[in-house]
């Protein structure tokens, strides 16, 4: 009776999935972003070793060579998996915490779409750890490995190199400086500033604290602080 109630629900997920699935823009076809009953899933690249813990269903026959996410033909007999937000073709160790057989399985399709559940095995993967008589169980999911395309290594790249020049363009800028904190509060207050911080620095010859008041900006910032009146103490620090 139980095994008969997760068919029908797979076989209806299906044909809501069908109906319901729209793909929508992303150029890296592993993490393909869709939209399914309302709800827009974000499809990502995972990190090895990654461990999360919830619940695993499965399907078999009803979808036996029926197109997955991938493009590919669902092969009931094949070690894959489905999988909302992990990208396609991660490659997962999944153990079932009840009787702790383990199984690797490479995500190729997308679900299941039950919020109560995580990952959605084939057949052969879900009888390899003594899944397919109960249908649901409590699993272990490990990531063995993530995709990695040339272009995503690229793009990582250019971001971190457009990064490091946007940062090589900040500056900063001291905009006053007292000898005790509560006045320094004050004037960052007063003036409404943001990404100020207050960085105490103990002057040997004065034998006192000084509390300075810097502001990270950018140079056409740093410029109007220097010229402005409300600042007549301001200096570039760098």
């Amino acid at each position: 009776m139980v095994l008969n109630n997760v068919i029908k629900r797979f076989f209806i997920a299906s044909i809501v999935l069908l109906i319901g699935l729209t793909v929508v823009g992303a150029k890296d076809a592993n993490i393909l972003a869709y939209v399914d009953r309302g709800i827009k899933y974000y499809p990502h690249y995972v990190a090895k070793g990654l461990v999360k813990y919830g619940k695993a269903s499965w399907y078999g026959k009803q979808f036996h060579r029926r197109l997955t996410a991938s493009g590919e033909r669902y092969n009931m007999y094949s070690m894959t998996a489905a999988h909302r937000t992990y990208a396609l073709n991660t490659r997962l160790k999944v153990t079932n915490l009840r009787n702790h057989k383990s199984v690797i399985v490479r995500v190729n399709d997308r679900g299941p779409f039950y919020r109560t559940r995580d990952i959605d095995l084939s057949y052969g993967a879900a009888k390899k750890i003594g899944l397919t008589k109960k249908g649901v169980d409590r699993v272990k999911i490990k990531v063995i490995s993530s995709p990695k395309k040339k272009g995503v290594y690229k793009a990582r790249r250019a971001t971190k190199v457009a990064r490091a020049k946007k940062s090589s363009k900040i500056k900063k800028v001291q905009l006053a400086s007292f000898f005790d904190k509560k006045s320094a509060k004050i004037f960052k207050k007063r003036h409404k500033l943001k990404n100020v911080k207050i960085i105490s620095t103990y002057i040997k010859s004065k034998r006192k604290t000084a509390y300075r008041v810097i502001i990270k900006c950018s140079p056409w910032e740093a410029k109007k602080y220097l010229k402005s009146k409300k600042f007549s103490g301001a200096y570039l620090l760098s």
